[in-house]
C-alpha cells in the first residue's frame, strides 16, 4: 500500500457540471495525474482511499474516512489535496492542514447496509425522537433522497427532510457497519435502517453497530467464553482508568477440533471490516493487510492455520515472522498513547506451544492463546443433539447418552461423519428391506454432498412420514467411523494376545496391573499411592518378546494404541522431533484411556554428555553408555527430543488414563534421568525363555502345522537352551522350509524331528553370557523393586 502526504486546498465548485458531481460523488478528493499514479498505478480515478489527518495528538485523535481518488481538474501541485466542504467538514479537516492519503488498492465496494441517525439542532439540543410509526416513512424518503447519490459516505449530511412535524436532519452514521466507510449507493438494493437511539455520539465516532460477541456453538463452551471475555474489550467501556487492549490472540487444538468454524464465526458478527491472510500469501500481502486493517478501523485480521504460514520449509520464513512482529508492535505502540486501535488479530494453529516461535510471543504480540480441548462427554452430547439423530423420541436420549459415552476420541467433524454414515446404513437398511419401515415409507435420506439443505423427509402417501432411524444405525456407524485423531500417529496393534506369547508370566502379570493402573479411578488410587507407576520400561536381550508383549497388551486391554519406533522421531529439521513428541502426548491425553509405545527408546533418550552412571561392562546390553552418547540421541536433536521427552513424562500426575511403555534391548544407553521416580517407575526384564516357555512355543508350532506325532518336544526344549524366542521360532521355520522343500519333491510330508534338530544346529544363538551378565549388572544398580 503507498501513502503520500498532502495539504488541503479549497476546491472550488463553479459550473452546473462541479454541482451535479458534487451532488452525486460527494466523497471525491482530487490530486494531481503524477500524485495519482503513484498512489494507485493507474490513471483512472475511483479507486478507494483512505484519508488520516497527519499530526494528531492524544487528546485530538485522527479521524480517517475512505473516499475515492480522482485526478484534478485543474493544476495542482504533488504536494496538494482537494476534496468538497462537506466530505472535509465530515472529517473534521480544515484548509492547509496535512493529510495522509493511502491506496487500499481495491475498488468501491456496493453499499449492502446504511445506518442513519439524526443530528442535532444548530443549538446542539437534541431532536425529537422519532414515532415507531413513522420509521417506515422516514427510510423511505431517505431512499429517495440517497437514489440521487451514487457514492455514499460515513458522515454524509441529508438535510430539511419531512414527513411528519418538524423538518429533520440526518446523517449516515455506518456504511456496511464501518463509521468511516464509503460505497456505491445501489437504488432498492442497499438496506436503509434508521436508528431510533439519538444522534451520533462522539463515542460512536469509531465504533461498530454490530456486537463483537461469538454465541450458537455447542460444545465449547468454555474456550467461547474465554474468547468472548477477550473480545469485550472492542464493545464495552471499562471503568477502571484506561481501557484495556487486547493483544494477538492464538486459537490452537488438534484436527477436527473447531479452530476455523470459530474464526468463520467471528468473522460471521458483521463486526467491522474482515481481512483475512492466508497461509500462501506473500510478504508484500501480510504487510498490506494490516495497513488495511488500520486504516479500515474497526477491523478484524483472521489468519487461518498460522504455522503453515510460518512453516520451516518456506524460504522467507524470518521476513514474515518479522512482519508480523513489526505488524503487531505497531498495534501496540498505538495503544500505548491512549489511543485504542480498534483491530483484532486472532489466528489458529495446531499447537501454541511448538507452532508459535517465541518472538511471536513476546508482550504485545500474540499473548494470549485459547485451547480447544476434545469434547468431552457433555460436550460430544451437546454436538450430537443439534446433528439431529433422526430416532424415535422414546430412543433418542439413550442413543445420545451411549453415543456420547462411545465416542470418546471423536471431535466436531468425526461426529457429524458418524450421523452421516448411520443415515447411510438406515438408507441402504432399508434398500435391501423396504417393508421394514412402517407403512413402506423412507427415512429423511443423508444430507446432500453440495452442502444444500437437506429435505424434511419422503413419503409415499400424503401423511408425514413416521419412520426413523434405528439405533442400530449408529451402533454399525460407530464401528465404521473411526475417530480421525486417531489417524495419522495410531498404529492398529496386530492382533496378538497373550496365548501368543510362551512363558514370561511375570511380564505379563505386571503388563496386566500396568493397565489396570491406567484405568483405575484416581480417588481409589489415591488410597495406595500419592503418584502411581505409569511409565514401565521392558528390556532384555534382543528377540525376547518384548514388543509382542506391547502388542498382546494392547490387544487384550483395549487402550487406544499410540506406537512408534524412537528412531522415526529424529527428523532432519530442527524442532520437528520436539513437536512430535509433544503432540504425541497430548493426542493420547485427548483419546484417553490410551497406551504410548516407544520401541528402541534408546535411539532418542541415550545418556546426554559428561554423563556416567556405572564403570562396569554391560556390553550385554546391545551397547555402552559411551557409545550411546555419540549416537543419533547425542546430538543437539537428540538432546532436544531426549529433553521434551522428559517433560512431558514429568506430568504424569496429570496424566490419568495415559499409560506409556518403552522397549529397549540397551538399557545400560539409557539417559539415568528417565530412570528417576516419576518417569520409568517400574522396570521389567523381558529375559529369553525358559524351557517350559520353549515347550510351549514348539507345542503350539505343532498344532498349527503339518508335525509328525514323533515330534518330542521336551527333548526340543532341552536342546534349545538359551535361545531367544524369536530364534525358536526362526528354528521352526527352517525345520517347515526343510520338509516343504522334501514334500514338493515326493519324500516324506510333514515336519520331522531330524528336520528340527538340523534347524538347531544351524541356528546360531545370538544371547550369551556376557550379555546377560550386563544385564544383570544393571539391574542391581537400577531395579525399585
Amino acid at each position: 500500500m503507498k501513502s503520500l502526504e498532502f495539504r488541503i486546498r479549497k476546491l472550488h465548485v463553479n459550473t452546473d457540471t462541479d454541482r451535479r458531481l458534487q451532488k452525486r460523488q460527494p466523497s471525491r478528493v482530487y490530486v494531481n495525474l503524477e500524485a495519482l499514479i503513484e498512489l494507485t498505478g493507474s490513471q483512472d480515478g475511483g479507486r478507494l482511499v483512505c484519508i488520516e489527518k497527519v499530526g494528531a495528538t492524544v487528546d485530538e485523535p485522527p479521524v480517517r474516512r475512505e473516499a475515492t481518488l480522482w485526478k484534478a481538474p485543474e493544476k495542482l501541485d504533488k504536494s496538494v489535496t482537494q476534496m468538497y466542504d462537506g466530505f472535509r467538514d465530515a472529517g473534521g479537516y480544515k484548509l492547509g492542514e496535512t493529510v495522509r492519503i493511502t491506496s487500499l488498492g481495491v475498488p468501491l465496494p456496493d453499499a449492502a447496509q446504511l445506518v442513519l441517525e439524526q443530528r442535532p439542532g444548530q443549538d446542539g439540543a437534541a431532536p425529537e425522537p422519532l414515532a415507531p410509526e413513522d420509521i417506515i416513512g422516514w427510510e423511505y424518503s431517505l431512499a429517495g433522497r440517497l437514489s440521487q447519490v451514487e457514492h455514499v459516505y460515513a458522515g454524509l449530511v441529508l438535510k430539511n427532510l419531512f414527513v411528519r412535524g418538524p423538518e429533520r436532519t440526518f446523517v449516515v452514521a455506518s456504511v456496511n457497519g464501518k463509521t468511516t466507510g464509503n460505497a456505491r449507493y445501489i437504488d432498492r438494493t442497499t438496506t436503509l435502517r434508521v436508528a431510533t437511539t439519538g444522534p451520533v455520539s462522539a463515542k460512536a465516532d469509531e465504533t461498530s453497530s454490530q456486537e463483537l460477541e461469538v454465541t450458537g456453538i455447542k460444545g465449547l463452551d468454555a474456550p467461547i467464553k474465554r474468547l468472548n471475555q477477550l473480545l469485550r474489550c472492542y464493545t464495552t467501556d471499562f471503568p477502571f482508568g484506561r481501557k484495556p487492549f487486547c493483544d494477538g490472540v492464538i486459537i490452537h487444538g488438534g484436527h477436527g477440533t473447531g479452530k476455523t468454524m470459530l474464526l468463520n464465526s467471528i468473522a460471521n458478527t458483521g463486526w467491522g471490516t474482515v481481512i483475512r491472510i492466508h497461509f500462501k500469501d506473500k510478504l508484500s500481502e501480510i504487510s498490506e493487510a494490516f495497513q488495511r486493517a488500520r486504516l479500515q478501523q474497526p477491523s478484524m485480521v483472521l489468519i487461518d492455520q498460522l504455522d503453515r504460514l510460518i512453516d520451516k520449509e518456506r524460504s522467507n520464513r524470518a521476513a514474515v515472522i518479522l512482519a508480523l512482529c513489526e505488524a503487531l508492535d505497531a498495534l501496540a505502540a498505538v495503544a500505548e498513547t491512549g489511543e485504542i486501535p480498534k483491530v483484532v488479530v486472532i489466528a489458529t494453529c495446531l499447537d501454541y506451544t511448538t507452532d508459535v516461535p517465541e518472538e511471536l510471543k513476546e508482550p504485545g504480540r500474540f499473548t494470549s492463546e485459547i485451547y480447544l480441548p476434545m469434547p468431552d462427554v457433555d460436550g460430544r452430547k451437546e454436538i450430537l443433539a443439534c446433528l439431529d439423530l433422526q430416532v424415535a423420541p422414546d430412543q433418542e436420549q439413550e442413543l445420545l447418552r451411549h453415543l456420547s459415552e462411545r465416542t470418546h476420541a471423536y471431535n466436531g467433524k468425526d461426529l457429524r461423519r458418524l450421523v452421516k454414515e448411520a443415515r447411510l446404513v438406515g438408507g441402504n437398511r432399508f434398500c435391501n428391506n423396504p417393508r421394514a419401515l412402517p407403512d413402506h415409507r423412507l427415512p429423511t435420506p443423508p444430507p446432500p454432498s453440495d452442502g444444500t439443505e437437506e429435505p424434511h423427509g419422503a413419503g409415499t402417501d400424503a401423511s408425514p412420514p413416521t419412520a426413523h432411524y434405528l439405533p442400530s444405525d449408529y451402533h454399525e456407524a460407530l464401528r465404521l467411523v473411526r475417530p480421525s485423531a486417531m489417524h495419522d500417529i495410531n498404529l492398529k496393534p496386530p492382533p496378538i494376545r497373550w496365548d501368543d506369547i510362551g512363558g514370561q508370566d511375570a511380564v505379563k502379570l505386571s503388563l496386566r496391573r500396568a493397565v489396570r493402573l491406567s484405568t483405575e479411578p484416581p480417588e481409589v488410587l489415591s488410597r495406595y499411592f500419592d503418584r502411581p507407576p505409569k511409565g514401565f520400561l521392558l528390556y532384555g536381550p534382543p528377540g525376547c518378546s518384548k514388543t509382542m508383549a506391547a502388542q498382546a497388551m494392547a490387544t487384550e486391554s483395549g487402550l487406544n494404541f499410540f506406537a512408534v519406533k524412537g528412531a522415526e522421531l529424529l527428523n532432519m529439521y530442527v524442532g520437528e522431533s520436539e513437536r512430535a513428541v509433544r503432540r504425541l502426548f497430548q493426542r493420547a491425553r485427548e483419546v484417553s484411556p490410551s497406551m504410548i509405545f516407544f520401541d528402541e527408546i534408546d535411539s532418542i533418550a541415550g545418556q546426554r554428555s559428561g554423563f556416567s552412571h556405572h564403570s562396569g561392562g554391560g556390553s550385554g546390553g546391545g551397547g555402552s553408555a559411551s557409545s550411546s552418547s555419540s549416537g543419533s540421541a547425542g546430538g543437539s536433536g537428540g538432546i532436544n527430543v531426549l529433553t521434551t521427552l522428559l517433560n512431558e513424562m514429568d506430568g504424569f500426575e496429570t496424566l490419568h488414563g495415559v499409560l506409556v511403555l518403552a522397549a529397549t534391548n540397551r538399557p545400560h544407553s539409557l539417559d539415568p534421568a528417565l530412570l528417576r521416580p516419576g518417569r520409568f517407575d517400574e522396570l521389567i526384564y523381558v529375559g529369553p525363555p525358559d524351557e517350559a516357555a520353549r515347550r510351549a512355543i514348539f507345542a503350539k508350532v505343532g498344532a498349527a502345522r503339518n508335525m509328525h506325532a514323533g515330534v518330542d518336544v521336551d527333548r526340543l526344549a532341552a536342546e534349545t537352551d538359551g535361545y531367544s524366542g524369536a530364534e525358536v521360532k526362526g528354528i521352526c521355520a527352517a525345520a517347515g522350509v526343510a520338509a516343504y522343500a522334501r514334500a514338493i519333491d515326493g519324500g516324506e510330508a510333514g515336519i520331522t524331528m531330524q528336520d528340527l534338530e538340523n534347524a538347531i544346529r544351524n541356528q546360531k544363538r545370538q544371547i550369551t553370557g556376557e550379555m546377560l551378565r550386563g544385564f544383570e549388572q544393571w539391574e542391581r544398580q537400577f531395579k525399585k523393586f
